[in-house]
């Protein structure tokens, strides 16, 4: 169900006056139905206002588009860097002119998992660990999304991971357990978000149909959430070939679902086409557009101590953000933010001497220079994890701060777009 209009309305720190604020939202498909999807959505705190820059409050973001790489720390770019530049190199994500430090703890925990950190950049509140768009208390929390989807703007949430895992989740959707995928399906297809493409094909059909992909459907109720979705407007893709099919001018609405579970590798369509076929959608809407892009299996690679998918992948989520700039610096007006949930496997790189390759965890950079990847533990770390950003408003995010900050930033550019167009 639909957040009440008032609920936008809370950071009045920000705006010394808004004053008969009404939102319109985005065209197309009618809400799925659901007696489960929360009637009331609590407001974030009001907090201590930010002080906003030149770049923010002249130039407005009109749009956000949010990088995630989950389980990314410090030492995942650095060594993807090796892997592809070299020591000397740089990745896109690297070269943004503005940096911080995010700290990922949780309202009760050192250590965080990615539902209470996904919900707090989302919201701008510290949950605990395994829920999703609540708070410590199950109160469903609006999420950057929703607001930005009350002032009219399209949405996107992008992954390689299932749909309803719990990073995009924590943007569309509100459960105290983040394991309840089937009943975050219902909801993130009930908030109507304009682009979802990801895999968990089988969290949307119910057990007795099997999709585009080998296993049956998981789901108790008997619905069929891809038929629905269908039904109110929604266009369906599965394979590569229907998603390079795409007809952009009619594309308003599009559910994109690429595998049973995660998607397989090599991931096809990769994440940077993923990326640029949700800007070239949403980027049709004049009123702007918020868009999330998960690169979501660097933590389970993490988690296995399988360096080269996890270099990998994190050069993958590079090729993304530099989709994503080049829309910024050729469109304007847009903020980029790339950061992460958490840190996995406490990874370290070390320098090896000449000729001395070839085990697992051994590489080599484009020069034949030689490193080695370590591990220290096969779970989340409580490090603190780097943000890039360019835009509008992108300095507020040079510093060391909570990753609350993140939502708080961009809800600052919410509010800014919103009085704009007034």
């Amino acid at each position: 169900m639909k957040p009440s209009k008032n609920l936008f309305y809370t950071f009045t720190a920000l705006i010394l006056v808004l004053v008969g604020c009404t939102g319109a939202s985005t065209p197309g498909p009618s809400t799925i139905p659901t007696d489960q999807h929360p009637a009331t959505l609590v407001p974030t705190p009001t907090k201590v206002p930010l002080e906003i820059p030149p770049s923010l409050s002249e130039s407005r973001a009109k749009n956000i588009i949010l990088f995630i790489g989950d389980g990314m720390g410090e030492n995942h770019r650095i060594a993807a860097t090796w892997l592809s530049l070299g020591l000397d190199g740089h990745l896109v994500m690297d070269a943004m002119p503005f940096a911080g430090w995010s700290m990922t703890s949780t309202a009760y925990d050192q250590v965080t998992d990615s539902a209470a950190s996904a919900t707090a950049i989302s919201t701008g509140v510290k949950t605990s660990n395994r829920r999703v768009g609540v708070t410590t208390r199950v109160e469903p929390l609006i999420t950057i999304l929703e607001q930005a989807k009350e002032i009219g703007m399209a949405t996107g949430l992008v992954t390689t991971v299932q749909m309803t895992h719990a990073t995009p989740a924590a943007f569309a959707s509100h459960v105290d357990n983040r394991d309840d995928m089937l009943e975050i399906a219902v909801q993130m297809m009930a908030a109507g978000v304009n682009v979802l493409f990801g895999g968990g094909e089988n969290e949307f059909l119910p057990e007795s149909v099997r999709g585009c992909y080998k296993d049956v459907g998981k789901r108790k109720d008997g619905r069929n959430l891809i038929e629905e979705a269908i039904d109110m407007g929604y266009a369906y893709v599965c394979t590569a070939d229907e998603f390079g099919d795409l007809d952009l001018a009619s594309a308003s609405h599009v559910l994109g679902l690429f595998a049973d579970e995660e998607l397989l590798r090599p991931f096809t369509p990769s994440l940077a086409d993923l990326t640029h076929m949700a800007i070239s959608i949403l980027s049709q809407d004049p009123d702007g557009f918020f868009l999330m892009v998960e690169g979501g299996q660097i933590d389970w690679a993490s988690h296995g101590w399988n360096a080269k998918d996890a270099m990998g992948d994190t050069i993958g989520l590079d090729e993304a953000v530099g989709l994503g700039i080049r829309f910024a610096e050729n469109n304007g007006n847009t903020l980029v933010i790339v950061t992460a949930d958490h840190e996995t496997g406490g990874m370290k790189m070390k320098l090896l001497p000449e000729g001395l390759t070839g085990g697992r965890s051994e590489f080599v950079m484009p020069d034949e220079t030689a490193f080695k990847v370590s591990w220290t533990t096969s779970s989340h770390t409580s490090a603190d994890v780097p943000t890039t950003a360019l835009g509008p408003g992108a300095e507020l995010l040079a510093g060391h701060y909570e990753n609350t900050h993140i939502y708080d930033v961009m809800h600052a550019a919410l509010w800014l777009h919103k009085a704009g167009n007034e």
